[in-house]
């Protein structure tokens, strides 16, 4: 991976977006330090709350999140697995930066369980509540191979479709 060069965001109809992604080696190489550097830089530029890997190009299961009010505490998800789902759903209205233009409402688990390793090589467990467990289940769909338009089309909330500057991930 060159050090200049920015990432570019994928954009559904892009076949590399449905494919699923290959957990990675460890300990992380250098080339995936760059990576997860350069999708966290991505995801603030381009106003995202997360970003996968194969948004970016890379056939690689990691992605990333920043779900917080001062956009400074990106969280790295590598090799990341659903440990188990609570059956309550909510319906979210949800962006993509892949599909931008195509948001949705998509009914998903209140809560999801997830283990992962974090950038730093540890294994992490965590469950995941409300809009951290929709931001993760978004990216983890992106990470299979899947997308928001995969999902039947409902029609926005009145506050979202007012406002269109929702959260992308």
């Amino acid at each position: 991976m060159t050090k200049d060069k920015q990432l570019q965001i994928l954009q559904q109809p892009d076949t590399f977006l449905r494919q699923p992604t290959q957990d990675i080696d460890l300990p992380i190489s250098s080339d995936n330090e760059e990576l997860i550097d350069k999708m966290i830089l991505a995801m603030y530029e381009h106003n995202g709350v997360g970003l996968a890997a194969n948004q970016v190009g890379y056939n690689r299961r990691i992605f990333v999140m920043d779900i917080s009010n001062e956009r400074d505490k990106p969280q790295v998800f590598i090799n990341p697995v659903v440990l188990s789902k609570n059956n309550i759903k909510m319906k979210w209205d949800e962006g993509c930066l892949s599909c931008v233009g195509h948001d949705n409402r998509i009914p998903r688990s209140v809560s999801i369980n997830l283990e992962w390793i974090c950038r730093h090589g540890k294994k992490q467990h965590k469950t995941f509540y409300h809009f951290p467990s929709v931001v993760v289940q978004h990216e983890m769909d992106h990470l299979d191979g899947k997308l928001i338009i995969d999902y039947p089309k409902v029609p926005l909330s009145e506050e979202r479709q007012q406002s269109s500057s929702g959260n992308k991930r």
